[in-house]
This record gives C-alpha cells, structure tokens and sequence, in this order.
C-alpha cells in the first residue's frame, strides 16, 4: 500500500512539472534522500534550473500543522549534510492524494531546523501550506533558488552587467530612463537602459515591479557598479522652471528674467544628481546617465584576472 501511494505521488508531481516544461527524471536507486530531478531548459536547449527532488506521498505527511505550515520532519544527520552540501538545489515536495494538495519547500541550512531549539538530534522543515508546487509564484522562486555560495551567486549577478561595464569603460554612454508610480504601493512603474555602445543604440527593459521600495533606492540594487548623474538635457527646460521660480523674478517692463538668488549653473549644482521629473503629482520620471564606481572599475579589473591563465594557481602554502 505504502509503495503504490508513493508511485501515486511522484507520477502526479512528474504531470505538474510536465505540463509547466520541466523535464522530469525519476532517480529510483537511492538511499539519501533524492527522488528526482527536475530541469529546465531555454527554447534554445541552454539549461536554466536543474533541481534535485525529496517527494513524500501521502495523507499522513501532512497531519502536523502549525502556523500555516506543514512540519516535515524524518530527517536524519545524514540527508541534512547531504542536502545542504549538495551542489544542487533541493526540494521536498508533499503531495496528499486526497485532496491533492501539493506543496514544498527549498532543503537548506536556513529552512532545516534542528529539533529542540536548536539542542536536539532530529531535524524538521516549516512547509508553508500557500506555497503551491509549481503555480506562477513557485515556478519563479524555483527558477532563482541556488545552492551556489552566496559570493558566487553576486559575482556572476555583476558578470550578468558586464557588457554594461564594459561599453562604459570604452568610451559608450548608458542611461536609465524610468517612471515611477509614486502613490502606488505595488511598486508599479518601468526600468530601461538605453546602451550606445558608439555604433548601435540598445533598449534594455527590466519587466519587475518594486514593492514599498523608492526607486531611488532601487537603482543602485539594480547596477551596484554605477553612479548616478541626472540627464542635463532632459532635466534642462524643467530644472530651468524651478530655478526661476525660486531665483528669478520676471521684469514685465524689461520682459526679462531677473536673477535675484543663485545663477542656474549654481542652483543645478546643488540638486540632487538622482532627481525626477514630477508628473502631476502620481509619477516621477527619471533619465540617468551611468558611469563606473570604484565597484564597476574593480569588477573589471578583477573579472580580467580570472579570466586569463595564472601561473601558479596549484600553490598552496605548506604548514598549518
């Protein structure tokens, strides 16, 4: 009976990842804890995720409840290291074959806790009982979850951006234009970089909302390796209406402006170099010019080292 709930289970989490267009390999020779793995592929047939599977099966997995979690425990010291040392990502995945509820959650040293506060010999995981196998939301953690070292993961983040560095550094120009919705909580606006590398111009969108973030604070997460200077021309006409307004008074006799406070040049030094254009009050829109901070100008420094043959990298000092 135990045997054929477990073949229920894992033909029905093989069907989700199917139809969702992950190829689905079944690993039925294992003692660890690994069921599965799940891949994903590019329309080009370049990999994207590959995922190793923990698949439990049946009604009793899901009998301990707390706080809208689903506590899995049956983890001995032996699958914790294996899971957690593992060079892929790790999942259990619960599947109840009677109401189909299907749900899981990521094997790693932050969600495998140890019994007892922390004191004890048994492990358990906190499976959120929301976090379905396989809907939009999941599919999209799935896709980012890594077991790669969290320096790694950053630095192939700031690899992803080199070619930005790069045209920069040659001599191209990059700017980010973006409009914010600023009376909108969900975060709701657009993020592009428009790359003239001297010989094309490019359009580079980035298609994410930023929740209860301002975007000012955004866009240095988005390019750590950037400063941020406003577009002189773009910010020409309107920088000019505010310094009038505040600097100028208007000779109607004359009809000319009369400057009363600080010139327009010493009125632009003191903005703020990551200023927007505000659009009746519900979008501010934004045109940026990037150039390399001391983080851009070292990643390149740093990435043109790695990538050439070192003499001497087997070294190893000798002693403890």
């Amino acid at each position: 009976m135990a045997n054929r709930i477990e073949r229920i289970g894992v033909a029905h989490i093989e069907e989700i990842a199917e139809r969702n267009q992950w190829m689905f390999r079944e690993q039925p020779i294992n003692d660890v804890g690994i069921d599965a793995h799940m891949e994903l592929t590019e329309s080009t047939g370049e990999p994207k995720q590959l995922l190793a599977l923990q698949i439990k099966s049946g009604e009793s997995w899901f009998k301990e409840r707390k706080d809208n979690n689903i506590i899995f425990r049956d983890i001995n010291e032996r699958q914790y290291k294996y899971w957690t040392m593992n060079s892929l990502p790790c999942i259990v995945v619960l599947y109840n074959p009677n109401n189909d509820m299907c749900i899981w959650q990521k094997l790693t040293a932050e969600t495998i806790e140890r019994t007892s506060a922390g004191k004890g010999n048994g492990f358990f995981v906190k499976i959120p009982l929301n976090q379905v196998f396989l809907n939009d939301s999941s599919n999209k953690k799935l896709l980012s979850f890594t077991n790669l070292p969290q320096h790694i993961t950053n630095y192939n983040f700031l690899l992803s951006q080199k070619k930005f560095m790069q045209i920069i550094q040659d001599g191209g120009k990059i700017k980010l234009y973006s409009k914010e919705w600023v009376n909108k909580s969900s975060g709701r606006g657009c993020v592009e970089l428009i790359v003239d590398d001297g010989k094309s111009i490019q359009k580079y969108s980035y298609p994410y909302w930023f929740p209860f973030t301002p975007y000012t604070m955004v866009f240095p997460q988005l390019f750590p390796w950037a400063n941020f200077s406003a577009d002189a021309d773009f910010f020409g006409e309107y920088d000019k209406s505010i310094w009038r307004e505040y600097h100028c008074y208007f000779d109607k006799e004359n009809d000319e402006w009369i400057v009363v406070g600080d010139t327009f040049e010493e009125f632009r030094r003191k903005l703020s170099p990551m200023r927007s254009i505000n659009l009746s009050g519900e979008v501010a829109e934004y045109m940026m010019e990037l150039s390399l901070n001391e983080l851009g100008k070292s990643f390149l420094y740093i990435d043109n080292f790695v990538s050439q043959n070192q003499p001497y990298v087997d070294a190893r000092p000798d002693g403890e």
